[in-house]
């Protein structure tokens, strides 16, 4: 029911996509998850859609994943390709997850995000190699930065491309 009054919905459902992926990188999904029991939304299409002068800074992909009957699980996502600059800015960095969190979920779309998870994931994919002792100092802000939803805090996990959404446990 929430996933179908989110396809439908007059503003929000033109930013539903089969796929989430940006800078040439995707996440893909386990074969067990049937693609009926999830929801992608382009978060960065919307916000750029505004009429606004200032644009808050938004993630690539917000994933609802249905988990059984009225619970769900939110993956939020920002891809970057380090390779093609060479870095990245902290501050609109975590920006984009903030304003996902705090905005986009418990402000602009609370009807349908304003609950409680199974779990929240927050993913940074990109290709910088996560298991090096050495990840950067931008790298260790982010992983250390905690987000309040809810509630509840929630970190950044690191991802190397192309990660997979696996089903609910």
């Amino acid at each position: 029911m929430l996933l179908n009054n989110i396809r439908s919905d007059k503003s929000l459902g033109q930013f539903v996509r089969g796929r989430c992926e940006d800078e040439g990188i995707c996440v893909e999904f386990d074969s067990k998850v049937d693609s009926n029991d999830c929801v992608i939304i382009k978060v960065d299409d919307y916000y750029n859609s505004l009429k606004i002068e200032k644009r808050p800074p938004s993630p690539d992909c917000l994933i609802l994943q249905k988990c059984n009957s009225n619970q769900y699980l939110i993956t939020i996502v920002e891809f970057k390709d380090i390779s093609t600059s060479s870095s990245f800015e902290i501050d609109k960095m975590l920006g984009k997850f903030d304003t996902c969190l705090s905005n986009f979920m418990l402000i602009k779309f609370k009807k349908y995000f304003n609950r409680d998870y199974v779990r929240v994931n927050l993913y940074f994919v990109s290709n910088i190699e996560i298991h090096r002792r050495d990840l950067g100092d931008k790298m260790k802000i982010l992983m250390n930065k905690r987000f309040k939803f809810r509630g509840k805090s929630y970190l950044i996990q690191p991802k190397m491309p192309t990660p997979t959404i696996k089903p609910c446990y």
